[in-house]
């Protein structure tokens, strides 16, 4: 799937999907999102969200521009879906939005730029798999806060949590960009890092292993999902892989 059908796909769960009129935004778009609705931080990640679909929605465009596609093909559906993504609207009602959102013409804006882009498309994670690593995530996150270890080695495998969630959040709007970027941003923490964290992982309680390599564990699975996504791209870098190349700097997590 490339930027324009992500997008697509994003359109059609918002404008196909049968709802009382009267739901507030931030429901609509947490069900679009498929984020956890009874999550404390719902309005901000609807946020993030809204904000990474403008993001988007600017990439698609300047892609097009360098095709030389014309602007009269980006209207109306991209001006029309970029004023629904305001975060304006995450408090109003879906009624009010709905008839602007829903005009069928929104919808051959991006049936044609999916189209324009078809060579520049990635394989979609299933959503049974997506939601797999989010629960592990999660789950790894509350044994965390119930193992005993020091402050510091807490906060550096929170922090790698903080990284794959967030881009995690945004997968479905912006694709495995995010999560690439999230594992480069692991890896470096662990070389940046590594003989601090060496030094507190030998001398932690073996719970405090286990979540560390629960933590190597996840962050591989994420890196092998990230390559089966971006393959076509990566083939034509010489087979580079995140697994390969962030998995050497996993062996004290995954091992230990």
């Amino acid at each position: 799937m490339n930027t324009a059908g992500r997008l697509l796909s994003i359109f059609n769960r918002l404008v196909g999907t049968a709802r009382p009129t009267d739901v507030s935004m931030v429901k609509v778009w947490a069900e679009v999102f498929e984020l956890p609705k009874d999550s404390p931080h719902l309005e901000d990640d609807v946020v993030t969200c809204l904000q990474s679909m403008r993001s988007e929605m600017a990439l698609l465009r300047s892609k097009l521009q360098a095709l030389g596609a014309p602007e009269n093909l980006m209207h109306p559906g991209f001006a029309r879906l970029y004023d629904v993504c305001s975060t304006a609207y995450i408090n109003q009602a879906w009624n009010g939005l709905r008839e602007q959102a829903s005009k069928p013409e929104n919808r051959l804006s991006f049936e044609w730029a999916n189209w324009a882009l078809r060579d520049d498309s990635e394989e979609e994670m299933p959503a049974e798999e997506l939601a797999a690593l989010r629960s592990e995530i999660d789950s790894l996150e509350a044994s965390l806060h119930e193992t005993e270890m020091t402050p510091y080695l807490r906060g550096f495998i929170q922090r790698q949590i903080d990284a794959i969630r967030a881009a995690l959040r945004v997968y479905r709007v912006q694709g495995v960009k995010p999560i690439e970027e999230a594992l480069h941003q692991v890896a470096g923490a662990y070389t940046i890092e590594k003989s601090r964290v060496e030094a507190e992982h030998a001398q932690a309680s073996e719970p405090a292993k286990t979540i560390f390599a629960r933590a190597g564990a996840a962050i591989k699975k994420t890196a092998e999902i990230a390559d089966s996504l971006d393959k076509i791209r990566k083939a034509g870098e010489g087979a580079y892989t995140l697994a390969a190349t962030v998995g050497p700097l996993l062996v004290t997590w995954v091992k230990s």
